[in-house]
């Protein structure tokens, strides 16, 4: 594993987190619709970073600021150094892994939704088969 120069984390590895049932508690399922309508309000953008160090390529991302309307406990606040040197106590920080989560959730409403449409069709067609026959 290595840190570039460019504050990339480069490996040849997996990244894991902890989610073993054992060490939580108030486990509650998502409600799918609720994930679909959050993903629905999250902005996409491609943006290029002010700080040329971190690489002057177009990036494909979020805006933290923007995720927090939408999804406060993705989004930490902490110490950090602006483009300009300024140290700030607000800096955002994207907890990705709560978009990934509510993407899923999403995903499964959609499927949920298309299968609900699929037998509406079939039973139209169905119908339609009658009345032409």
């Amino acid at each position: 594993m290595s840190l570039t120069n460019d504050g990339k984390i480069r490996a040849n590895a997996s990244f894991t987190n902890i989610s073993d049932t054992r060490i939580k508690k108030d486990i509650v399922d998502i409600d799918d619709n609720v994930g679909l309508e959050k993903m629905l309000l999250v902005q996409p953008k491609t943006y290029k970073y002010i700080d040329e160090e971190k690489g002057t390529h177009t990036v494909i991302g979020f805006i933290a600021q923007q995720i927090r309307e939408i999804i406060p406990e993705a989004v930490d606040l902490g110490e950090g150094k602006l483009p300009n040197g300024d140290e700030v106590e607000d800096f955002n920080c994207l907890n990705k892994s709560y978009i990934f989560t509510l993407n899923v959730c999403a995903t499964q409403e959609l499927h949920r939704m298309i299968v609900r449409q699929q037998e509406v069709i079939d039973n139209l067609i169905s119908r339609i088969d009658v009345l032409e026959s």
